[in-house]
C-alpha cells in the first residue's frame, strides 16, 4: 500500500512539474520562438515576453537608447 501511495505522490509531482512548464512557454518578444518566458516591461508600460537568452540582450539595447531598464511584472 505504501508503495503505491509514493508512485502516486511521484506522479501527482511530475504532474505538476509538467503543467508549469506548459503554462510558461509563449512565444518570445525577441527571438520570435515558442520557449520558456517571462513576463516583462519595456520603458514601464508595454509589457512583452521575453526568454533568458533575450532578456540580457534586449535590456541592454533598450536600457542603452531609452535609459530605462526593463523590469520583471510581478506574478
Amino acid at each position: 500500500m505504501d508503495n503505491a501511495g509514493s508512485r502516486f505522490g511521484e506522479l501527482k509531482q511530475m504532474r505538476e512539474n509538467i503543467c508549469r512548464s506548459v503554462n510558461s512557454l509563449e512565444l518570445c518578444w525577441g527571438c520570435d520562438r515558442i520557449c520558456e518566458c517571462e513576463r516583462w516591461l519595456i520603458n514601464e508600460s508595454l509589457p512583452v515576453w521575453l526568454c533568458h537568452e533575450c532578456l540580457v540582450e534586449v535590456s541592454c539595447n533598450l536600457e542603452k537608447r531609452s535609459g530605462v531598464p526593463v523590469s520583471l511584472i510581478p506574478a
